[in-house]
């Protein structure tokens, strides 16, 4: 019988047409007989029962290695606030066909520079002018290279994807060439797909205008004082919006932000409320319009001072350096602005841990400079100058009557971190040395924001790299907090995974990407491709080879076994091995963290759940005949024959199943070893479990010859 031919149009590689379409609807389904065979053409009267099933069987071939990702909920977009006006009205417009009701082609891409809320147009297209029994899903772009036999097609789904990695999505023509086609299935299927490309990896490709694909540019970001006002609304505090007229525009501008800046602007304008609350210990309801005349001025002020750039105070604080410090319009001294660091990173600490960080951070600086040799002023020079608390009140902080020093402008904070960031690329290997030189205790959340403002700021893992090199010895639990923050980054999420793929076979790292990928699996909204992709890397460590790493991947299964998703995983990870023939890894790890999964007294691993591709009995004389995995098997067929010992009769069938894995001179040790822990095991009180299986797995006429030594040690 030779299969039902594709489509002209389609392609066999890359696996994106489905069977039978476009085809007419016969009566009876003829198959042919191949030539030469010689029976006659088989007859099929009900053909859509053959046609459904090859249907089925080519997309779920499709569906290995397919691109996956969350579905959003449509209320849940709406909700959201958009701005269209200027040049996103007119994008909107062009991006939809002439009656205004859908999209003009079902594959859009949308050219735009990074930070612009292309993304967001994106999603609110698909939103408001897909039919309501159409599926958004955001995919999440895990490929080498754009293939579009990566990307999924069923029925009625809107996919939007985003290509903003620069050595991971940089389209071909020939890509271009087959999403032509890919557009014609995704007509018959009543779906969508929408490329958001960044506008740095965009080269002029020529499409077809009577293609199925529609492409937009978008070179201007929404108006960023729409944008904060509209995000005021959506939460909740519409009155917060006169504050925002009345700031003064020569202190603070809104004109040069872009989206993304404009939408952490309105949430630095309610921390800046909720602050003001909090230290005046005041009430000041913000759900309804304010009128001029009610504006607290302490909140207007406050405001104010949270959207300002700083810029001009910062070029006073950081211009030429002068011998005698005349006040706060004169530029600082060293040892002042490494104190202004300290406090903007800190916020509020006690006096002598702030103290502590400024002279950690001068002893970097003076030492780089000066090629190891320390400070370069003397202790009576600095005796001289000024004291601490003169000094903390001159760089904008105060100063409790326990010493305390509170540093309460986060937007002032964060403004000084990006300016020296900017303005000195000497600091910035300082800056990462000192601010990854803390204890872990200064491993908290202050420190890592820091950090992750600096090193993501321009769109690259450079500095990631570097900080996982060994010039800086990052703490785990630092690195591992700064990774998380990385990897939901919008714009280097996929660089930051690429990265993590390398340190996973790295003796010095691949413990830090087990924690990495250990959390993100722990996370309740964990998109399936972010816990795929987590999987792979938890694989990679384990498999590496390094003793550190192997026991800490076993922790992240061990945690994975208790929820039904994560079983399905360590399956999967399970069924690789044995098909592999891998000492040990990822699979052993795997098997020993099923045997932990909660269950009856029957041990789930021997219950009827387990898929038939599972070789239970092969997996655990593997385990047990392997002198670094038998102690953990051991542990687990200890706990399993305690659970089962409650009820005789569960505990038979255990230990009958178990018997022909015990059996084998390979795995003799092993078992004398189980025997040995099974000493206190009573089986309904009667019974011993050690007797027991030594009865059973011992020749009668070796055991005066061989015996059982009840005590482990």
């Amino acid at each position: 019988m030779t299969p039902w031919p594709l489509s002209p149009s389609g392609v066999a590689a890359e696996g994106t047409e489905a069977a039978g379409g476009g085809r007419a609807d016969p009566a009876a389904f003829v198959v042919l007989p191949v030539p030469d065979t010689g029976p006659a053409p088989i007859t099929v009267n009900r053909p859509e029962f053959f046609v459904n099933h090859a249907d089925k069987i080519i997309n779920e071939t499709r569906k290995q290695g397919i691109l996956e990702g969350p579905a959003l909920p449509r209320h849940r977009i709406k909700q959201e606030p958009i701005i269209r006006e200027g040049q996103w009205a007119e994008t909107w417009q062009q991006a939809l066909d002439p009656a205004g009701l859908h999209p003009r082609k079902h594959v859009l891409i949308i050219v735009a520079p990074r930070s612009y809320g292309s993304t967001t147009l994106a999603l609110h297209l698909l939103a408001r002018h897909t039919d309501e029994d159409t599926d958004i899903v955001k995919l999440d772009a895990d490929w080498k290279t754009p293939k579009v036999g990566r990307l999924p097609a069923e029925e009625r789904r809107a996919y939007q994807v985003d290509l903003k990695d620069p050595e991971h999505d940089r389209i071909s023509a020939d890509f271009l060439t087959m999403l032509e086609e890919h557009a014609g299935l995704l007509e018959k299927l009543g779906s969508y797909l929408v490329l958001n490309v960044a506008k740095d990896l965009w080269t002029d490709h020529y499409v077809p205008v009577q293609s199925g694909i529609h492409i937009v540019h978008l070179n201007e970001p929404p108006p960023a004082q729409s944008v904060v006002e509209a995000r005021l609304r959506a939460r909740k505090a519409p009155g917060l919006i006169a504050y925002l007229h009345s700031v003064d525009k020569t202190k603070a501008s809104l004109s040069r932000l872009d989206a993304v800046e404009a939408v952490r602007t309105a949430d630095s304008v309610v921390l800046a409320w909720r602050e003001h609350e909090r230290l005046t210990d005041s009430s000041l309801p913000m759900d309804v319009p304010s009128s001029w005349s009610a504006l607290d001025a302490g909140l207007a002020e406050r405001i104010t001072s949270a959207l300002s750039d700083w810029r001009d105070k910062l070029d006073t604080l950081f211009g030429e350096a002068v011998s005698v410090h005349g006040g706060k319009d004169t530029s600082l001294p060293l040892e002042d602005r490494c104190l202004l660091l300290a406090l903007a990173v800190r916020q509020s600490a006690p006096l002598p841990v702030v103290a502590k960080a400024a002279r950690d951070l001068q002893q970097i600086i003076c030492a780089d400079a000066a090629r190891g040799s320390g400070f370069a002023s003397t202790t009576s020079t600095a005796f001289a100058g000024r004291g601490l608390r003169r000094r903390v009140f001159d760089t904008g902080a105060g100063v409790g009557s326990h010493d305390e020093v509170v540093f309460d402008q986060p937007g002032y904070g964060r403004a000084v971190l990006t300016y020296v960031w900017d303005n000195y690329e000497v600091m910035r290997e300082p800056l990462l040395k000192w601010l990854t030189s803390g204890d872990d205790s200064e491993a908290n959340e202050h420190v890592v924001d820091a950090i992750a403002a600096l090193t993501l700021r321009h769109g690259n893992v450079d500095h990631l790299v570097q900080l996982g090199s060994q010039t800086y010895p990052v703490k785990k639990e630092l690195l591992s907090a700064l990774l998380i923050q990385a990897i939901q980054d919008e714009h280097i999420g996929r660089q930051v995974w690429g990265l993590l793929y390398g340190w996973a076979s790295l003796k010095e790292r691949a413990t830090t990407v087990v924690a990495v990928c250990r959390q993100v699996l722990n996370t309740p909204d964990a998109t399936s491709s972010h816990a795929r992709m987590a999987m792979v890397r938890l694989r990679r460590a384990a498999n590496s080879g390094h003793e550190t790493a192997w026991p800490e991947a076993l922790k992240a299964f061990v945690e994975q076994a208790q929820h039904p998703a994560g079983v399905a995983r360590l399956i999967t990870e399970v069924r690789t091995w044995q098909q592999s023939g891998r000492s040990r890894g990822a699979g052993t790890a795997a098997f020993l963290a099923l045997m932990s999964v909660p269950g009856s007294t029957t041990p789930w691993l021997l219950s009827d759940e387990v898929p038939s591709e599972v070789d239970v009995n092969r997996a655990l004389q593997d385990l047990l005949g392997d002198i670094d995995t038998a102690p953990d098997a051991i542990e687990g067929l200890t706990t399993w024959i305690k659970q089962s010992a409650t009820d005789p009769d569960t505990y038979a069938r255990v230990r009958d199943r178990l018997l022909p894995v015990l059996r084998g001179q390979k795995i003799f040790k092993a078992s004398v070893s189980l025997m040995q822990a099974l000493e206190h095991v009573s089986v309904d009180g009667d019974t011993n479990a050690a007797n027991d299986f030594w009865d059973r797995l011992v020749d009668p006429r070796v055991r005066t010859v061989i015996q059982l030594n009840r005590d482990p040690a």
